[in-house]
C-alpha cells in the first residue's frame, strides 16, 4: 500500500512540474501605447495617434500573451500619463523588454513607410541588443505590411533612453500620408503589423 501511494505521489509530482514548465523563465515585456489623453499626438481626419497606439499597443500584448509570455502595458485606456512613470513601470518590473508604439506624421503627405528607434548611448551592451530588437521587429513589420523600410535610427526619447533594458520606439508609419492613413484607419492592416511587431519579440527572445 505505501509503495501504492509513493507512486501515486511521484506521477502527481512530475505531472504538475510539467504542467508548471511552460511558466518557467517566460520572459516580461513592457509595451508602451505612445500618448493618451489630453495628449493626442498626430491627428489626420480623426484619426488620432493616441488611439491607434492603443490599438496596437493591446493586440501585440494579446499575441503575445498567447505565446505565453506576461506583457504589461503602460496604459490600457485612454489616459495621460507622464514618461518618467512609463520607465518606471518597465524599470521597476525589471522587464526583459521596453517597446514603444507610435505613429508619424509631417507637414507634407509625401513622407511614409515605418522606422524604429534606440538609443545609441550609454550602456554598450543595451545599445547592441536594443539595435537588435530593431532590425528584427522591423524586418518582421515591412514583410507583414509591405510598408516603406525607414530604416532603425539613433533616438534620444526619454522613453528609451531611460530604461534599463532593450528598448526601441516605433513609428508605425504616416497618418499625414493618404495611402498609409488608409491603410491604419483598417483593423485587418492594424492586426498585420501588431502581429509582426509580436513575431519580431519573440524571434528576438528566442535567440537571447
Amino acid at each position: 500500500m505505501y509503495k501504492i501511494l509513493l507512486l501515486v505521489f511521484s506521477v502527481f509530482c512530475l505531472s504538475s512540474q510539467l504542467i508548471a514548465a511552460p511558466e518557467q523563465g517566460k520572459q516580461l515585456i513592457v509595451i508602451d501605447a505612445g500618448h493618451g489623453g489630453d495628449d493626442i499626438g498626430a491627428q489626420v481626419k480623426g484619426l488620432k495617434e493616441k488611439a491607434l497606439a492603443l490599438q496596437t499597443a493591446t493586440l501585440v500584448k494579446q499575441y503575445l500573451h498567447s505565446k505565453g509570455y506576461r506583457v504589461i502595458l503602460t496604459r490600457s485606456r485612454d489616459i495621460f500619463l507622464p514618461l518618467k512613470k512609463r520607465t518606471a513601470i518597465a524599470n521597476d518590473t525589471k522587464s526583459k523588454l521596453f517597446v514603444s508604439i507610435h505613429f508619424n506624421a509631417y507637414k507634407s503627405p509625401q513622407p511614409h513607410g515605418i522606422e524604429i528607434y534606440y538609443y545609441n548611448r550609454g550602456s554598450k551592451w543595451r545599445q547592441v541588443a536594443s539595435k537588435k530588437l530593431a532590425d528584427t521587429i522591423l524586418h518582421k513589420m515591412i514583410e507583414a505590411t509591405g510598408a516603406k523600410n525607414r530604416g532603425v535610427k539613433y533616438g534620444n526619447f526619454h522613453v528609451i533612453r531611460e530604461t534599463y533594458m532593450p528598448a526601441i520606439l516605433i513609428e508605425g508609419g504616416f497618418i499625414t500620408n493618404p495611402s498609409e492613413h488608409t491603410n491604419l484607419s483598417n483593423t485587418g492592416y492594424v492586426e498585420k503589423m501588431a502581429q509582426s511587431i509580436a513575431s519580431g519579440i519573440e524571434q528576438y527572445l528566442k535567440k537571447i
